[in-house]
């Protein structure tokens, strides 16, 4: 439906690519490739694969589409619900949605709502299966949440000083390093 698709190259660990990167799809997700992190091997005529590290290869996934992608596709909230071990009512029950409604964001019938895209985000990061990784995002998150939060606090804001050199931006962004 016009939506740009990003290949995800996923390099496990600091090893050299193993040759043709992997297409898979047993994720159930169509645009990820593996680098390296897998053997192929030939049994009985057929090409079999091992990948190593299954439970941290979806780690990894999961925290590039929560970190990374604009806004989730229906298979991608599908991955990140079954990687998180909930049945379509369990999330819809956590997102105060129907059961229903995330069956029609899997499907691809209507799109998942801005609030709900987040917050799914969040109980992915905050998910066992997303640790400590998840966790160092969330706390990066709050942090920011808390300094914004404050500054609404303040009785008298500064005043919003900009300034143009080859782009424009604020004194407090040309004084501190760039967020990495």
């Amino acid at each position: 439906m016009g939506r740009l698709e990003v290949t995800k190259l996923m390099r496990l660990g600091r090893r050299e690519p193993a040759g043709e990167p992997l297409h898979y799809r047993a994720c159930g997700l169509d645009d990820v490739y593996l680098v390296n992190g897998f053997t192929r091997e030939q049994i009985d005529g057929e090409e079999a694969v091992a990948i190593e590290d299954l439970d941290g290869l979806w780690k990894a996934i999961g925290l590039a589409l929560v970190e990374e992608r604009k806004a989730l596709a229906p298979k991608e909230v599908r991955f990140l619900r079954r990687h998180m071990d909930l049945t379509q009512a369990e999330l819809g029950a956590e997102l105060r949605v129907s059961d229903q409604t995330v069956a029609r964001w899997e499907k691809g019938e209507t799109p998942i709502s801005g609030t709900a895209d987040v917050l799914l985000r969040i109980l992915f990061l905050a998910s066992e299966l997303a640790q400590p990784e998840g966790g160092k995002v969330l706390m990066r998150v709050l942090a920011m949440l808390e300094r914004l939060r404050r500054r609404d606090e303040l009785e008298h804001p500064e005043p919003l000083r900009l300034h143009h050199a080859k782009k424009w931006e604020t004194e407090k962004a040309r004084r501190e390093p760039e967020y990495a």
